[in-house]
């Protein structure tokens, strides 16, 4: 609600080329009408000063003050066409009807409500013109100086200006939804793609560190290939796969960041969480070599993507192995509870400081920070998942994952 209080800028910027074009149809009014009244149509010249003043005020104050600017814009010039209704035709010829230019201006820029507000102005403004005309200070041009003439005429033109309010407060309101929904988008796109850059660049940081030992063990096999023993050759070669599956792992991260778009768009599937864990700790392999890893995870279907169902699992458990000391016991569930499947991955490790775990899932602000949690919330958000931690009972750390449940019988395709 707050985005509609103030206009939005691209209307802003063009009312001021509206403000300008209107001065001039204004000028072009006032000459061809002395063309064809002569110096009669002079009292129309005193509103050239008061538009010109009007439309260079807006000029210099709507930044700073976007809404009065366009308010006083506009009742000057509710002021200049009540001037000109009054001394040319007056309630006699329906020319109050131009004041729905008023009305449309301030629907379209301040809203519904500014809408009705001048719709009623400019009712009351015509009917004091009538009172005016009726105290003796009638138009020099065009009048008809009939009551009972004036009267209907005077009517209808109100009738009209009703319905031009009415219209513009409906559609308006319409219009200052969109824009405000077109903003809110336009601000969440830029954030999504401020953090899609961090974290195709902390992933690509986090791949050069595989590639640095490939290049390091390169080296030493080429310094000494002739002198190498086979427990030096098999603890090399030991170095090499380590790093190569680390490098899979960091290409399968900056994958996944790329396809972080096409998980919130694909239509959501069944996913079958055992099999989801069983491929993760395939793929992880002998990076959980020396931790006790206790996956009994129960026969249970949620509504996802498989590529991000799977690289949440598989980063939950990278965080244990990048985090806890060789020995750690990792376990993972599935439970349900509230109509959601959750996924709970427990480890006895350090555990998290509090003051870490208020922001782990906040993506990579600064060198050194890794993907793979913040990845997890990005995913989550994607498929409408939820994820958060909490201290492990016992000691250590706990993250679930609140997917939504699918039907038992629903078909996947794992």
């Amino acid at each position: 609600m707050s985005a509609l209080l103030t206009p939005d800028e691209e209307l802003l910027r063009r009312f001021g080329y509206v403000r300008a074009a209107g001065l001039v149809a204004y000028l072009v009014a006032v000459v061809v009408l002395s063309g064809i009244f002569g110096g009669e149509v002079w009292p129309l010249l005193i509103g050239v000063p008061v538009l010109v003043a009007a439309t260079v005020g807006y000029f210099l104050r709507s930044a700073r003050s976007p809404r009065g600017s366009v308010l006083i814009s506009l009742l000057a010039d509710a002021i200049v066409l009540g001037g000109a209704v009054a001394f040319v035709g007056g309630t006699s010829r329906g020319l109050v009807m131009l004041y729905g230019i008023v009305i449309v201006s301030a629907g379209i820029l301040l809203g519904p409500l500014a809408a009705l507000s001048f719709a009623v102005l400019c009712g009351l403004l015509a009917v004091g013109q009538l009172v005016v005309e009726e105290l003796g200070m009638v138009p020099s041009l065009l009048f008809r100086p009939d009551l009972d003439e004036r009267v209907p005429i005077l009517l209808i033109s109100i009738a009209g200006l009703a319905s031009v309010g009415y219209l513009t407060a409906t559609y308006a309101s319409r219009l200052h939804e969109l824009v405000a929904l077109g903003r809110d988008e336009a601000a969440e796109v830029q954030l999504r793609g401020r953090r899609r850059r961090l974290f195709v660049q902390q992933a690509s940081l986090d791949v050069r560190a595989p590639l640095r030992e490939l290049e390091q063990v390169a080296g030493i096999l080429d310094a000494s290939r002739e002198d190498l023993r086979d427990a030096e050759r098999s603890r090399l070669a030991h170095r090499l796969r380590a790093s190569v599956t680390r490098l899979e792992a960091e290409v399968g991260v900056l994958s996944d960041v790329g396809a972080l778009d096409a998980v919130g768009d694909q239509r959501p599937e069944p996913v079958e969480l055992a099999r989801v864990v069983e491929d993760v700790v395939s793929a992880l392999g002998d990076r959980l070599d020396g931790y006790v890893v206790d996956a009994e995870v129960r026969a249970l279907k949620v509504v996802g993507d498989r590529r991000g169902a799977r690289r949440i699992a598989y980063s939950l458990l990278e965080n244990v192995v990048e985090h806890t000391p060789s020995g750690t016991v990792v376990r993972v569930t599935a439970v349900t509870t509230a109509g959601r499947g959750v996924l709970v991955v427990t480890d006895n490790g350090p555990g998290i400081a509090a003051g870490v775990a208020d922001g782990m899932f906040a993506a990579p602000e600064e060198k050194g920070s890794r993907v793979g949690l913040p990845l997890v919330a990005e995913l989550c958000a994607a498929m409408g998942a939820e994820v958060r931690y909490e201290p492990a009972p016992a000691g250590g750390a706990r993250f679930l994952v609140a997917f939504r449940l699918a039907p038992a019988g629903a078909p996947t395709t794992d």
